[in-house]
């Protein structure tokens, strides 16, 4: 088993009391964690300095950046020079997670036009490929959050991974699409919201969901994706719990 800690899970705590670049030494000291994903928008530059800096502090604190998730840009959208433009910012943040050393990336679908996503995401995994960063897909919104265009997409680019987030299914659809989603997982977003005084969290059956992904020989990092409300740090330390005795 392989926890990360998303950065998203103290995002009330990121770049005020606790600094991007302490962040991996953060989760290592505080959680016993040597894994982390770290959100686009937590980096709040992607020159050569700012990089450099995070880099050190990963590399310092004995920390492995698993995944980006990259929340830049409209790849579906009919607009065929913003799309380019936007393409383009994503490429550098895919340059910025091959300079981290992170071996993945999320890419979101957009809600605009299918064939526009799957020309985006062919150019995209290619350009991934070529530096070492596997470009993922989310169940986060538009195209993405249908189980049949999110099938579509995956047909249509073999190149492209998958993030499933089990907290963000709809009740009716979740543990069916997560299914479709899983054999194709690079990474898991293992997202928890509130616990109840046993620490346990009732919102949705988070064991089958990890059956699921267990179920369909998945084997990469689960990133520790606290969504509740409340305190922030209390809550990653109940969802680290939850996910060890799940998980094994």
């Amino acid at each position: 088993m392989n926890l990360a800690l998303s950065s998203y899970s103290l995002r009330d705590h990121i770049n005020r009391d606790i600094p991007i670049d302490a962040f991996p030494a953060y989760a290592r000291e505080t959680f016993g964690l040597d894994a982390v994903e770290i959100c686009q928008f937590h980096i709040l530059r992607n020159d050569s300095i700012r990089l450099q800096s995070l880099k050190d502090g990963l590399t310092s604190a004995g920390v492995s950046l698993v995944s980006v998730p990259i929340d830049r840009g409209h790849i579906s959208q009919p607009d065929a020079a913003k799309r380019d433009y936007d393409l383009r910012i994503i490429e550098l943040w895919l340059d910025a997670a091959a300079f981290l050393g992170a071996p993945i990336a999320r890419v979101n679908s957009g809600d605009g036009d299918f064939q526009t996503a799957v020309d985006s995401y062919e150019r995209l995994t290619v350009y991934g490929g070529n530096i070492g960063v596997q470009v993922v897909m989310e169940n986060h919104g538009g195209l993405s959050a249908n189980p049949d265009s999110a099938a579509a997409l995956l047909a249509a680019v073999p190149a492209l991974g998958t993030a499933p987030d089990w907290g963000n299914f709809s009740e009716s659809e979740r543990y069916e699409f997560l299914a479709r989603m899983a054999p194709r997982a690079a990474i898991v977003h293992a997202k928890t919201v509130d616990f109840d005084a046993d620490g346990q969290m009732s919102a949705f059956d988070i064991a089958r969901c990890a059956r699921i992904v267990r179920d369909s020989g998945f084997t990469g990092p689960y990133s520790v994706e606290f969504e509740g409300n409340g305190d922030q740090i209390d809550g990653v330390r109940r969802s680290i719990r939850l996910l060890r005795e799940l998980l094994g």
